[in-house]
């Protein structure tokens, strides 16, 4: 507890992420990658929601009970609007409570390709069956294909291979389709960019993992004010590549 106590104090010592960023404009990229972690606070529920800059590391975070709108909201205003952070593109995972909040503000948003798959195994595995199998497996192959295109010029080949080859094979999988066309824009937009923008949120869920950890030895938090000086102390000293 004595450590525990000092720790304490000399987090108050040390700049917050939003402190560090205004230190550091210039080393920012402005490719930012969006995501929540989930950890008690005297036992009730907390959402630390965080925005990462791919050239700092962590520019701000927000802790509320949920991972809400309200809460993406308020983050974007204090670092857009109060700090002057431009963004030129938010990944995240697409979380249901984000994707208003950015597309309010009319920023380009690169969907992490990861979830995005996750989701249309979600889509096509049935319920009888624990994995893909068949046709099924075949589809979810052939999307992956479009969606790990690692350059530009290489896309317009691979879409058209879908449309022409794959899709009349699966004139039985509409909503699918549906989804698959809808969504591709966003699967693929970081190859429009000469900076290197990730099309998965992994560097920041590997981030939110080392934190989870640290809070799970610590057996969580017995305050939000002792929770806030945890992070600040491990945003500031975490090495971000």
């Amino acid at each position: 507890m004595g450590k525990w106590k000092q720790v304490q104090k000399y987090a108050d010592h040390i700049p917050s992420p939003l402190e560090n960023y205004a230190k550091n404009k210039e080393k920012t990229t402005r490719i930012l990658l969006m995501d929540a972690l989930f950890t008690k606070v005297s036992g009730k529920d907390r959402a630390v929601m965080i925005a990462w800059d791919t050239g700092i590391g962590v520019v701000d975070y927000v802790i509320n009970v949920t991972e809400n709108k309200t809460a993406y909201s308020y983050l974007f205003q204090r670092l857009v609007d109060k700090a002057g952070y431009k963004p030129i593109c938010v990944v995240s995972d697409g979380h249901f409570s984000i994707i208003p909040i950015i597309r309010e503000r009319k920023l380009p948003h690169q969907r992490c390709t990861n979830h995005l798959l996750r989701e249309l195994k979600r889509k096509l595995v049935h319920k009888t069956e624990a994995e893909l199998t068949g046709r099924n497996k075949v589809l979810y192959s052939r999307i992956k294909h479009v969606f790990h295109t690692k350059n530009i010029e290489g896309l317009p080949e691979r879409v058209e291979y879908f449309r022409a080859m794959v899709a009349p094979m699966y004139s039985d999988k509409q909503s699918v389709m549906r989804w698959f066309w809808k969504i591709l824009p966003d699967a693929v937009l970081h190859l429009s960019y000469a900076e290197n923008v990730p099309p998965t949120t992994n560097r920041i869920e590997n981030l939110n993992g080392q934190v989870k950890q640290r809070l799970k030895t610590m057996r969580g938090m017995k305050s939000e004010k002792s929770l806030h000086n945890l992070l600040k102390i491990l945003f500031y000293f975490r090495k971000y590549k």
